[in-house]
């Protein structure tokens, strides 16, 4: 039972307080605590603060926790390129499967409990987030660059090991296996039609980059004589699943193309800030229907794992380009981090709490002086939790009924011992 109760439902329902039933993982009633049935095995357990369901990050590279703080201030093409892809090159799936768990138990102290990853060796990412209890779809990147592929191989290998790894982690609930292709700029067009014929014959989600920075709009015209969007629909990519990370230069024509396919976007507001990427157009997006989920992108490319910070940043950009101070609104944002970021994956049992959905949730507290004062009449729940929250705040979370933190410590990870191995690794990434 909890003080308060925000479920995500499309009602917006918010119960005070309220109970959430749990069996085998599994959210078996959901509602007013007046209202809850009885049952004579259950144990009752009481949560201060605010329950709701753990946040969804659609887009992140969360073992660049290696590479935090690296080419500072630099476009995102150097800094791939004279940063990134030359550390990358020295990664082996050891550092990979630390700096997951590492940042798996960051993401977890944040409220994330499902996150979207896209990084190099997939097993490792996998038994990273396994480790740390993180529900994770996991889609290593497909690349070419010949500083990466003597190291993973040509992008025919890195294509098969994922079908492969997909198989092996068939029927895991904690863990999913999509395709990463990088985008359409790094890799052919023989590539990219192989990915798009894989992703239908083994029924796999696709999670790729479009146009995160405006030279690659005319850089994918010069490759392919059409915009990135209208090619991924050409070649038969959207007809899978399909995430579409940043899109923040899409024009009218592509946001039209992506809501007929179905397909989900990323917003990555923080990254986009720092690198100068651009302001995505996420009114016109959601406004055509298209699920737009809000994530932090890489701890690398942005410091903080911090889905807070990412909605404040996601609701200041949208006022400013549109120069409308309601233009996008906090429940609007939880919903980006919660219910709509699962719907872009296509989960609908994530990110709500609901009969027959796993219970991934998560507390947070709202007794510290940055919530208050708190005038009955004229308060909000939602916009309090949105423009104060920190993730500090979060003091419990589960995932598939799991208790993965509890009193602010992350129990599955030793996160002490962890973050020296990761200082050691990093340090000899940037030798």
């Amino acid at each position: 039972m909890a003080d308060q109760l925000i479920t995500m439902d499309s009602e917006g329902s918010i119960h005070s307080p309220g109970v959430v039933d749990v069996a085998e993982g599994k959210v078996v009633w959901v509602g007013k605590a007046e209202d809850a049935p009885s049952r004579a095995e259950a144990t009752i357990e009481r949560v201060e603060g605010v329950l709701l369901p753990g946040m969804v990050n659609i887009h992140c590279h969360t073992p660049m926790v290696l590479l935090r703080g690296a080419g500072e201030n630099l476009p995102v093409d150097r800094w791939l390129h004279e940063v990134m892809w030359p550390r990358e090159a020295r990664l082996t799936p050891e550092d990979v499967e630390t700096g997951m768990a590492a940042g798996a138990a960051e993401l977890l102290s944040g409220g994330v409990t499902t996150s979207m990853e896209m990084y190099f060796y997939g097993e490792a990412v996998a038994a990273g987030a396994a480790w740390a209890g993180l529900r994770c779809v996991v889609t290593a990147p497909l690349i070419e660059d010949a500083k990466l592929s003597g190291l993973f191989g040509s992008w025919e290998h890195q294509l098969n090991q994922m079908t492969e790894l997909a198989g092996r982690w068939e029927g895991s609930d904690l863990i999913q296996v999509g395709i990463g292709p990088h985008a359409v700029y790094s890799l052919s067009e023989q590539s990219l039609r192989d990915v798009a014929e894989a992703a239908a014959a083994h029924q796999m989600l696709i999670h790729i980059h479009v146009d995160e920075q405006q030279w690659e709009v005319e850089a994918v015209r010069k490759q392919t004589g059409m915009s990135a969007t209208a090619f991924l629909a050409e070649i038969g990519m959207l007809d899978s699943p399909t995430v579409a990370a940043h899109s923040v230069w899409i024009s009218p024509d592509d946001i039209a193309i992506l809501a007929e396919a179905g397909a989900g976007v990323a917003h990555c507001p923080c990254s986009n800030g720092k690198h100068a990427s651009g302001i995505a157009a996420v009114q016109q997006m959601r406004a055509a229907g298209i699920a737009v989920g809000i994530a932090t992108d890489g701890p690398a490319s942005h410091h903080r794992l911090d889905m807070f910070e990412e909605m404040r940043m996601a609701l200041r950009l949208a006022r400013i380009r549109s120069q409308d101070a309601a233009a996008l609104l906090p429940h609007e944002a939880l919903a980006m981090v919660t219910r709509e970021a699962a719907d872009a994956i296509r989960r609908p049992d994530l990110g709500r709490l609901a009969p027959g959905s796993p219970a991934d949730m998560i507390a947070v507290s709202t007794g510290g002086p940055a919530f208050g004062p708190v005038i009955p009449d004229e308060d909000d729940l939602i916009s309090r939790l949105v423009w104060s929250g920190t993730p500090a705040a979060v003091h419990s979370s589960w995932v598939g009924g799991r208790q993965v933190m509890a009193e602010g410590e992350v129990l599955t990870v030793d996160v002490e011992a962890v973050g020296r191995d990761v200082a050691r690794r990093a340090a000899r990434l940037a030798g």
